[in-house]
């Protein structure tokens, strides 16, 4: 009786289209995924994971967690158009 054996697959490609990080990096505590560090009081890093992380100024990190799937809460951080005001 023949064994099926299947053809090995070649090695995986990932896609992306955000190039190499120049200058400071920030790093998810959660997923460890890398991104450039956001600007004092710029637009916050989304991460896939789905924090988002703002700097409120001088390093000064806060947190949010808004859900991509099951869309957004009504009320909280996740409904927040921006970041929260501290």
């Amino acid at each position: 009786m023949a064994t099926h054996r299947p053809a090995v697959s070649p090695p995986a490609i990932t896609y992306t289209d955000a190039g190499k990080i120049n200058g400071p990096t920030f790093t998810c505590p959660r997923c460890e995924r890398v991104y450039p560090y956001p600007h004092d009081h710029g637009a916050p890093v989304r991460c896939e994971c789905g924090w988002w992380y703002t700097n409120l100024g001088h390093g000064r990190i806060i947190e949010e967690f808004r859900p991509r799937i099951g869309g957004a809460g009504t009320k909280g951080p996740e409904a927040a158009a921006g970041p929260r005001s501290s």
